[in-house]
């Protein structure tokens, strides 16, 4: 699935654009991009929602969202974890 960093503008969010294989992939980059300025989280902590269509990039969008943290940023479709298994509305498998 492909991730990209909640930004003011479209064209500065899609510049951050990374491809992550399953959920533990997008927890382990998000909790090493925060743990540099001391935030940390765990997975029950990250909530990956469907948000809406995004036709100028072509995107089911999902929201990502981390609690204490707030909006982390935009996947084109939903956290599925290394088992396969897709993740509830509630971040849970």
């Amino acid at each position: 699935m492909k991730f990209r960093e909640h930004r003011g503008h479209l064209v500065d969010s899609m510049k951050t654009v990374v491809e992550v294989d399953d959920r533990p992939a997008l927890v382990s980059l998000l909790q090493n991009q925060l743990g540099q300025f001391g935030f940390s989280f765990n997975d029950a902590d990250l909530l990956v929602k469907p948000y809406a269509y995004d036709n100028r990039i072509d995107w089911d969008t999902y929201i990502v969202t981390i609690k204490g943290y707030g909006v982390a940023g935009f996947t084109d479709g939903p956290a599925v974890s290394d088992s396969g298994g897709q993740t509830n509305e509630i971040g849970l498998k």
